[in-house]
């Protein structure tokens, strides 16, 4: 008995923690999309410009957004919009 109540516990410990380290890790994207926004690469901004003229799906150009910012999902996708409706 005694064992599965610190089983339990440690369960419950973990997946507090796991919680947490989730919502660090989304802030810290936030944060990096914010300063990415406010210091606006031209470069790659130009590149997201011309894999849309060149027909690439959104799915493509935000795949490539987070591979070279290393940006979530979320903070990728709106960067591409930002950036395909000026």
């Amino acid at each position: 008995m005694l064992f599965e109540v610190s089983s339990l516990l440690i369960i419950l410990f973990l997946v507090g923690y796991i919680f947490i380290l989730q919502n660090k890790v989304t802030k810290l994207e936030d944060v990096q999309a914010k300063n990415l926004r406010a210091h606006k690469d031209a470069d790659l901004d130009s590149k997201i410009t011309a894999m849309f003229n060149d027909g690439r799906t959104t799915v493509e150009i935000v795949r490539f957004v987070r591979k070279e910012t290393n940006l979530g999902l979320v903070q990728a996708k709106l960067y591409v919009d930002d950036v395909l409706t000026q």
